[in-house]
C-alpha cells in the first residue's frame, strides 16, 4: 500500500481493488465518513435479517446512530417508532411516532406490535418490556455497546413466541457498497456538526458533553 502525504495529509492510497469502494457522486465527501462508520452499522442488519419493507421497526436512542437508522428505516418503507427521551430529535428525522424509551408502562402497552427494534445505546433499559413489544419471532438487535448486563427475566416468554436477541458491529465489503448507493438514491446523509482541525479540542469536549447533533466532523 502506498500514499503522497503533503503535511501530514494523505491525498492519496494505492490498495487492491478488493479493499476499495466508489463513494457515488451524489455523497458529499464530508458526509461519506459517518457513512462507513454509523450508515454501515444501522444498515447492516437489515440486510442480514432480510428485514421487509413493510416491517415496524424500533430505535431506541436517537444519537450517532438512531439518527441515522430512522433514515435508513424510512426509506427502506418500514414505520419508524423513536424510543428517545428528547421528543425534538424524533422530530429532526422524521420518526413516524415517538416513546419515552424509560416508560416501561408506555412501552409494554405497545405488546407485540414491533418485528425488530434496535438499540443504539449504551445504557440498561427494561429489557423485558422490550421483549414483550415485539412480534412472535421478533428481534431485539443491539448496536450499541452496553456497559452493563442485559437483564432478560421472562425468558419463557421470549421461548414460547421464538423472540431473538442479537448484536452486530459494522458490516462486509459488500454490504457497506449497498449501504452507499441506497443513501445515494434516497438522499440519506448525517447531520453532522463540522470543527476545523486546530479546534480538535473544542470538537472533542462538544462530543463528550453529549450535546453534538448527531456526528462532528473534522475539516483538514
Amino acid at each position: 500500500h502506498e500514499g503522497l502525504f503533503n503535511n501530514n495529509k494523505q491525498q492519496h492510497v494505492r490498495a487492491q481493488g478488493l479493499s476499495v469502494i466508489k463513494i457515488p457522486d451524489e455523497i458529499d465527501l464530508a458526509d461519506a465518513g459517518p457513512l462507513f462508520c454509523g450508515g454501515i452499522t444501522v444498515f447492516h442488519p437489515m440486510v442480514e435479517y432480510s428485514l421487509s419493507p413493510l416491517a415496524k421497526v424500533g430505535v431506541i436512542g436517537i444519537g450517532g446512530l438512531g439518527h441515522l437508522a430512522v433514515q435508513f428505516l424510512r426509506a427502506w418503507g418500514c414505520h419508524v417508532t423513536a424510543f428517545t427521551t428528547n421528543p425534538s430529535k424524533a422530530s429532526d428525522v422524521f420518526a413516524h411516532d415517538r416513546v419515552n424509551s424509560k416508560d416501561a408502562n408506555a412501552i409494554k402497552e405497545l405488546k407485540g406490535q414491533y418485528d425488530m427494534i434496535l438499540s443504539t445505546v449504551n445504557v440498561g433499559l427494561d429489557w423485558d418490556a422490550y421483549m414483550t413489544a415485539l412480534k412472535p419471532k421478533g428481534r431485539l438487535h443491539f448496536l450499541g455497546v452496553l456497559t452493563v448486563p442485559v437483564g432478560i427475566n421472562n425468558v419463557f416468554g421470549m421461548m414460547e413466541k421464538q423472540k431473538q436477541i442479537s448484536g452486530s458491529p459494522v458490516g462486509s465489503p459488500a454490504n457497506i457498497n449497498k449501504m452507499l448507493n441506497f443513501a445515494a438514491r434516497h438522499s440519506i446523509k448525517p447531520i453532522t456538526e463540522h470543527f476545523p482541525m486546530k479546534k480538535v479540542n473544542e470538537a472533542f469536549k462538544r462530543l463528550e458533553s453529549g450535546k453534538a447533533h448527531y456526528r462532528i466532523v473534522l475539516d483538514l
